[in-house]
């Protein structure tokens, strides 16, 4: 497909189900949200500036100025061992990459590998200093294109499990649709030859979980609720998310954990009601 066809198709994802009404206003979380999401440049008096995107297939490079009330930013909390996590991700909602981008001459910037041509989204997400500890993160947002003949991949159905290398992750509600608008919990098992798999830290967390919405690609980052009181592994391998999807549909779900020395990442398609 050239990338006119690319481009006039505008990937119009429509709900795996049937219309139905909308759903009842989310209610408020516990925590302090900030609605950011990653589909505008800017947000809360921050604006992400691109000043280096990739052009081509291949190795390539990100590189945004962010600036805030007091100037260009270059400093943030470090949440989960990172001033700033980086994402990249294809509007077909493939091509999913989580980078850790350094400053470089007052922009953040990452190695990023390209594979395929079409419409990118770069997602830059961070916490600035001051914000509670319990408060969301700013995630801003830069798009690009890589010209050419691209091929689309159609976003898979839901599936129960998923395989990664000798590890089985295995959604527990197996392929239930969830209800959008209220806190929603999600299980997932990792298994290694049908036992629980021994899960390793990964960037101060047991997994991280990127979840974005398939018809617009806005982005929510989560982390599993901690398996016990000290903080450790969990025994049964089980680990558990707690998220409020604000919006009906589709929703791809990129989830990375780190075992054998490896991190390892599948990828799960729900649906919310």
């Amino acid at each position: 497909m050239t990338l006119a066809g690319f481009a006039g198709a505008a990937y119009l994802f429509a709900d795996s189900r049937a219309p139905s009404a909308a759903p009842a206003p989310a209610p408020v979380p516990s925590r302090v949200a900030y609605h950011s999401d990653g589909l505008s440049d800017a947000y809360d008096g921050f604006r992400a500036e691109p000043l280096a995107l990739p052009t081509g297939r291949g190795p390539g490079r990100v590189s945004l100025r962010i600036t805030g009330p007091a100037g260009t930013a270059t400093d943030f909390q470090y949440v989960h061992t990172k001033p700033m996590h980086m994402y990249v991700l294809r509007d077909d909602l493939s091509g999913y990459q989580h980078l850790h981008p350094e400053v470089v001459d007052g922009a953040w910037t990452a190695p990023v590998t390209i594979t395929d041509g079409g419409a990118y989204r770069v997602y830059a997400e961070f916490t600035p200093h001051g914000r509670p500890a319990a408060a969301d993160p700013t995630v801003l947002g830069v798009p690009f294109v890589i010209a050419g003949d691209t091929s689309m991949v159609p976003v898979p159905a839901p599936r129960a499990e998923i395989r990664s290398g000798p590890y089985t992750v295995r959604r527990l509600d197996g392929v239930a649709d969830l209800a959008s608008g209220t806190q929603t919990a999600l299980r997932f098992q990792i298994l290694r030859d049908g036992r629980p798999a021994a899960l390793e830290p990964y960037l101060g967390a047991y997994a991280h979980l990127s979840n974005f919405e398939v018809r617009t690609q806005g982005l929510k980052h989560l982390h599993p609720l901690p398996a016990d009181a000290t903080g450790g592994a969990p025994a049964d391998g089980v680990l558990a998310f707690h998220a409020a999807f604000a919006e009906r549909g589709d929703k791809r779900l990129f989830l990375q954990f780190r075992a054998g020395g490896a991190v390892r990442q599948v990828a799960f398609t729900i649906f919310t009601t």
